[in-house]
């Protein structure tokens, strides 16, 4: 009897286990991949990029009740974003924080967006991204490349930045520029005289480093993740393109999920680009005040030069455009563009 009691005292236990495991285990796994780093424990970590990460992680696990568990892959674990895309096409990985030029080699109407001073300021660009155009290039790049995106901004404009000063068009001739793999990004480079050379985003400190290239081009916000600032001393306020970054989601992942889930991961994303917008928009003062203080050389470029960078860029691209984007997608964001521009 005692031998009886035993066993089903035993029983009781892993029955109570196996009851609180159930309770308590996530019904869904939801692996981000992000190229930041984690920030410190406790730190006060604000960010355009990392903050909103955090905060996606926590409402969608608390909304959710748990059920689905959000894993971040801080610091590029999961391999290079260029890599990273097609895991996130294939569901293998449920979500990742990826640029435009990450996806342009697998949906070529996203270059879209690259086209140079395509949106005057950033009311503009969050009047057509958010409207008709933005969602219907949105709900098509899922379609054909099963990601859905939630349009998000990395850090305000994309600038040049070299080891000399370029304060006119005529002199970014003959520097050879890092660029995304982006046919857009390198066309705007060619334009201008310079050569572009596209190199994955974790080789890029060190190829200026070693004078691979002679600058690169991106957000004040993002030239400081890697502290560029120590391999450039200049940049140079051209603002050619608006920069895009995205919650990049797995639509096959999506499709997996009951109704529920499916429009808490959304809705999360939207409160996501909310916080993002904020604070990229609150920080890029704060990016020029630190670079200048840490040496670099910021150039504001007059009005007359700013627009002879668009006459040499702007015309070319929209041709290279025309060849590899839609003209629906094309037209329909030429159109918005200018609706938007209006109600200014």
């Amino acid at each position: 009897m005692a031998g009886l009691d035993l066993c089903r005292k035993l029983f009781v236990a892993v029955a109570s286990l196996c009851m609180t495991t159930s309770v308590f285990a996530a019904d869904f796994t939801m692996k981000v991949a992000f190229s930041e780093p984690r920030p410190e424990p406790g730190s006060d970590d604000y960010h355009h990029a990392r903050t909103p990460v955090v905060a996606f992680e926590k409402e969608v696990e608390k909304k959710s009740g748990g059920r689905i568990d959000v894993q971040v892959f801080w610091g590029g674990q999961l391999g290079k974003l260029e890599n990273v895309v097609n895991l996130v096409r294939g569901g293998q990985v449920e979500a990742a924080i990826v640029a435009d030029g990450h996806v342009a080699p697998y949906f070529s109407d996203i270059q879209v967006l690259g086209l140079p001073y395509l949106f005057i300021e950033r009311r503009v660009a969050y009047d057509v991204l958010d409207g008709p155009a933005g969602q219907a290039l949105a709900e098509k790049m899922a379609q054909q490349v099963a990601i859905r995106p939630v349009w998000l901004e990395n850090g305000g404009y994309r600038h040049y930045s070299s080891n000399r000063r370029v304060a006119r068009a005529a002199d970014m001739a003959d520097l050879k520029i890092r660029t995304m793999n982006n046919p857009v990004h390198m066309e705007i480079v060619r334009a201008l005289g310079a050569s572009p050379t596209p190199i994955p985003w974790s080789d890029l400190y060190t190829s200026l480093q070693t004078g691979v290239v002679d600058g690169q081009e991106n957000s004040l916000a993002t030239f400081r993740i890697p502290r560029l600032e120590e391999v450039q001393s200049h940049i140079v306020l051209d603002g050619h393109v608006y920069s895009v970054l995205m919650l990049a989601l797995s639509e096959k992942w999506l499709e997996s999920l009951p109704r529920d889930l499916r429009n808490i991961v959304i809705e999360a994303g939207v409160n996501m680009q909310i916080a993002n917008r904020r604070i990229s928009a609150e920080l890029e003062t704060v990016d020029r005040t630190y670079l200048e203080g840490a040496g670099v050389t910021i150039t504001d470029l007059s009005v007359s030069e700013k627009q002879k960078f668009q006459e040499m860029t702007q015309g070319r691209v929209l041709e290279l455009l025309r060849e590899s984007v839609s003209a629906q997608t094309l037209e329909s964001f030429l159109t918005a563009v200018k609706a938007a521009e209006a109600k200014l």
